[in-house]
C-alpha cells in the first residue's frame, strides 16, 4: 500500500509500506480522509521518542470505507462508510476494569503506537468502528474524533446548560470544544482567550460571546470584568505548550484565578512544562482541577450532531491537501501559521 511514512524527526515522505493483515475480529479500512492532529505534530517534532518507533505511519483521526471483514465480524460489511476510534485499551488493568478505558495503564492508539490512518489501509478492531450516516461527508470524518474530545472534555468538567465557561487556547481542540459547547451543550456565556487573531475570529464565528486577545489584554482581568467580578463556572485549558508572554502567568495558573468560588478547571493540553499554581487561591475557592484524556465512547454523540448539521467542521478544516503533499502539510502545521487550524489529508492518490 501507499502511506505517509515518518522515518525520523521532521522527516516524512509518501511511499510504499506493507499491507496490513486483519484478524478474525478486525476489518480492513481503506482510508479516505485523515487529519493532522496536535499530537502528530509533536511526534513529527521528535517529542515522542519513548513511544513512537520509526518508521511510523501516524494518523489517529480518520475515516474510510471497509474493504474486507474478518470471519468473526458481525454488523459490518465491505463498502460501509465508517469513522474509526483509535483507542485500544487493555481491558485488564485497574482503570479499564472500572470503566476508565481512556486512561488505561497501557493504552495504545492506532496512528501512534500502531500504524494508522496515514496509510491507504488500516486493520481496525470491529469495536472501534462507527458507521457514518450518508449525509456526513467523508472529508469531515477526522473531526468525529475532535468533536468526541469536545464532548469528553465538557463531560469531565460537568458543564451544565446555562453555565459560564472560559476556554484558554483556540487551536484545534479549543475550537472543537467550543463548537460542541455552543451548539450541543447549552452554555449561556462563553469567553475564548488566545493570541492569534484568526483563531479568535473563528471562535466568534462559532458562537463565542467574547474573544480575548491575550497579547493586548490580561485574560484574568477580562474574565473578571465580563462576569461582574464573579468568575466563570468552568475554565477549560486547551493550550498545552504555551507561548510565554511578559507579565502573563501560565494558562493553568490563570485558570485558577478565573473560576468562581466552587468553580472547576479542566486541563486538556499536553504541555511538558511545569506550571506553578497558587494553591491558596484554589483552596480558598474550594475549586477543582480536573484532567482529561482522549475519549471514552463519545463518538456516537459527535456523529449525531454532525448528521443534524449542528456543528461546523468546515470552519475548523482550514486546509485540505492530498496525501502526496504530506511533507508540505506537516511543514505547514509545524510553522504554526496564523490561518491554519486543521489540515485534512485526502488519502486518495488522485484526490
Amino acid at each position: 500500500m501507499k502511506a505517509a511514512i515518518l522515518t525520523d524527526d521532521r522527516t516524512v515522505h509518501f511511499g510504499d509500506a506493507p499491507d496490513p493483515q486483519i484478524g478474525r475480529g478486525e476489518v480492513l479500512v481503506r482510508t479516505c480522509t485523515a487529519g493532522i492532529c496536535g499530537t502528530d505534530t509533536h511526534v513529527f517534532r521528535g517529542e515522542f521518542h519513548d513511544r513512537v518507533r520509526f518508521p511510523a505511519i501516524l494518523g489517529h483521526e480518520f475515516g474510510g470505507v471497509i474493504e474486507e471483514v474478518g470471519r468473526d465480524v458481525r454488523g459490518f460489511a465491505a463498502g460501509d462508510r465508517v469513522a474509526v476510534d483509535p483507542i485500544l485499551p487493555c481491558h485488564a488493568c485497574a482503570a479499564c476494569l472500572e470503566g476508565h478505558i481512556n486512561c488505561c495503564a497501557s493504552l495504545k492508539l492506532l496512528g501512534l503506537d500502531l500504524h494508522g490512518g496515514f496509510g491507504e489501509l488500516v486493520a481496525v478492531p470491529q469495536a472501534n468502528l462507527y458507521r457514518l450516516p450518508d449525509n456526513v461527508a467523508m472529508k469531515v470524518a477526522p473531526m468525529v474524533e475532535m468533536y468526541g474530545l469536545g464532548h469528553h472534555v465538557l463531560q469531565r468538567g460537568h458543564v451544565q446548560p446555562g453555565e459560564t465557561v472560559a476556554i484558554l487556547g483556540a487551536g484545534k481542540l479549543g475550537l472543537s470544544v467550543l463548537d460542541v459547547l455552543c451548539h450541543g451543550a447549552g452554555a449561556s456565556f462563553t469567553i475564548v482567550c488566545d493570541l492569534a487573531p484568526f483563531r479568535l475570529e473563528t471562535a466568534l464565528a462559532l458562537g463565542a460571546d467574547h474573544a480575548v486577545d491575550i497579547r493586548r489584554d490580561d485574560p484574568v482581568e477580562r474574565v473578571r470584568e465580563l462576569t461582574g467580578g464573579v468568575g466563570v463556572d468552568c475554565v477549560i485549558e486547551c493550550v498545552g505548550h504555551a507561548h510565554e508572554i511578559d507579565g502573563r502567568e501560565p494558562p493553568l495558573a490563570q485558570a485558577v484565578k478565573m473560576i468562581r468560588h466552587g468553580g472547576r478547571v479542566v486541563t486538556a493540553g499536553l504541555g511538558e512544562q511545569l506550571t506553578p499554581v497558587h494553591f491558596k487561591t484554589l483552596v480558598v475557592k474550594e475549586g477543582q482541577i480536573i484532567a482529561t484524556r482522549v475519549t471514552a465512547g463519545e463518538f456516537p454523540r459527535a456523529i449525531r450532531l454532525l448528521a443534524k448539521g449542528l456543528l461546523h467542521p468546515e470552519r475548523l478544516i482550514t486546509h485540505e491537501m492530498n496525501i502526496r503533499q504530506v511533507a508540505a502539510a506537516f511543514a505547514l502545521v509545524d510553522r504554526e501559521e496564523p490561518g491554519v487550524i486543521k489540515v485534512a489529508l485526502d488519502m486518495r492518490e488522485d484526490g
